[in-house]
């Protein structure tokens, strides 16, 4: 008897990516860009100019109540957080409300973890697995913070906006959650939005960042800015 095949997900983002010539690949389920030109011109360009990645397939999940900062010292080694930092791709925008990122595919096991934490102390929380609700976009390179500068109203210095920073803002006139997750010494953003404005998102972004040589790279530049 022959294996069902697992069905391809595909990013809001796709075909948007298809017509800019990526190849691809499979991450965990999901058709991702693997690489658009070359790896050369890719990391080069994250390095020295600016660069766009479609990060869709990252895990999201919501963890909102009263008891959810217990609930996440329970089940991760987490200290307190202060409303708008991060630790380890958990991030606090409210009192009562964290933001969690995590590997594609990772994000059933977290909220498995989070419900089992949150039964065995008898505390009440709602987790939300977001994932496919939202698209996510990573700026990277030096000249992110002039992109985002264009297109939003925060200011992105590093002595304002450091690095695991999360903030819920207007970016384009759409809501959106930024998140600062450098590589490194590399500056680089997440953006993460409502998967029905994920398209315009990008092609806003695209547009304001052409002055800076802004090219799209897949997952292997990626992978290799973040393994130097």
């Amino acid at each position: 008897m022959s294996t069902p095949k697992i069905p391809i997900k595909l990013t809001p983002l796709y075909f948007i990516t298809q017509r800019l010539d990526a190849t691809f690949t499979e991450q965990r389920g999901w058709r991702i860009p693997e690489v658009y030109t070359t790896l050369e011109v890719e990391i080069a360009a994250a390095r020295e100019r600016l660069a766009l990645v479609d990060e869709t397939a990252n895990g999201k999940l919501l963890l909102e109540g009263d008891q959810a900062e217990s609930v996440l010292m329970d089940a991760f080694d987490l200290g307190p957080l202060k409303i708008n930092d991060g630790c380890d791709g958990i991030y606090r925008l409210r009192n009562d409300l964290f933001f969690i990122s995590t590997p594609p595919g990772r994000e059933v096991h977290t909220q498995k973890k989070l419900t089992t934490a949150s039964a065995a102390s008898e505390q009440f929380v709602t987790v939300t697995e977001v994932t496919h609700g939202r698209v996510e976009i990573r700026v990277i390179g030096p000249d992110s913070q002039a992109l985002l500068s264009k297109v939003c109203g925060l200011d992105f210095h590093p002595s304002a906006f450091p690095n695991e920073t999360a903030k819920q803002s207007s970016l384009a006139k759409t809501t959106q959650l930024i998140i600062r997750r450098d590589i490194g010494e590399l500056s680089a953003f997440s953006i993460i939005g409502s998967q029905s404005l994920g398209s315009y998102v990008w092609d806003t972004m695209m547009e304001a960042g052409r002055e800076f040589g802004v090219v799209p790279i897949g997952r292997a530049a990626l992978a290799a800015l973040a393994d130097e």
